[in-house]
Parts: structure tokens; sequence; C-alpha cells
């Protein structure tokens, strides 16, 4: 559930569960234009010939690492990454996708900077997006 009022550090660790999330989404196909995510289960359990039971029962049983909070907050983030300003979604990206980097790590992409204004541009930028979500109100990133 996504709360109403938002604080930096809630943001920051929505932001860590969409890298979580993202590691674990199971890749597009082509034919089919969407994610296995819903025939996973079809796929690896379908029903079997006699239809009283799965098929391939001999299978280890597959282990779902995503609950429906976690593809929410993903879904989340992404909806606030797309409506931040360019500079502000830049930075957010480089910090969270496709690993989470640490901010020394981060100093690597602004040269000149130290990591210490690198962290303060970083909490800036979900600080913009904070605001802004207070702002606009929930609906507004859901339309």
């Amino acid at each position: 559930m996504i709360p109403t009022k938002l604080t930096v550090n809630q943001l920051d660790n929505m932001f860590q569960t969409a890298t979580y999330v993202e590691r674990y989404l199971p890749n597009p196909h082509i034919k089919n234009q969407k994610t296995d995510m819903f025939n996973l289960i079809e796929r690896l359990y379908g029903i079997g010939k006699d239809k009283d039971c799965y098929k391939g029962e001999d299978k280890p049983k597959i282990k779902i690492r995503l609950n429906g909070e976690q593809l929410q907050i993903y879904e989340f983030c992404l909806l606030l990454l797309l409506k931040a300003e360019e500079k502000d979604r830049d930075i957010i990206q480089l910090r969270n996708f496709p690993n989470r980097r640490s901010f020394r790590q981060l100093q690597r992409f602004f040269l000149p900077n130290s990591h210490e204004k690198g962290r303060n541009d970083y909490y800036l930028a979900l600080y913009q997006l904070i605001k802004l979500y207070h702002l606009k109100g929930k609906k507004y990133f859901f339309k």
C-alpha cells in the first residue's frame, strides 16, 4: 500500500525495493508482447493430461520471489520517475537501476564533484519528487 504522506527515507526504501523487483522480473517474450509474470504458474504447473493433477508433479516447487506489494511499489516508482525532471531522473536512475550503487560509486558519473555533493543532489531529487507527490496527489500519478 502506498502511503499518502511520504518521507525521503521511505521513498529511498521504495526505490531500493524497486531495484530488487526489477532484478527478478521475468524477461518479456517478443511473440506475446507481455511479460512471463502472468504465465509463470501456468507454464510450470499447467494442468496434466488426466485433468486431475498438475503436469510434472515431480518437478520441484517454484519460488515466487515477488509479492503484490513489491510489484505495486515498483510500478509507483516508475510512475514517479516519469513525472520527475530530467536531472532528478538521471541521478535517481543512476543510483538505483539496474543495481543499487553507493554514493562513492555514483561519484564516478559526476567526477568533479565529491560523493557528498552526489548524496545531497540525490536526496534533493527525492525531496523534489515528494514535494510533487504531496502537491499533486496520488491520482495525478496513476492517470
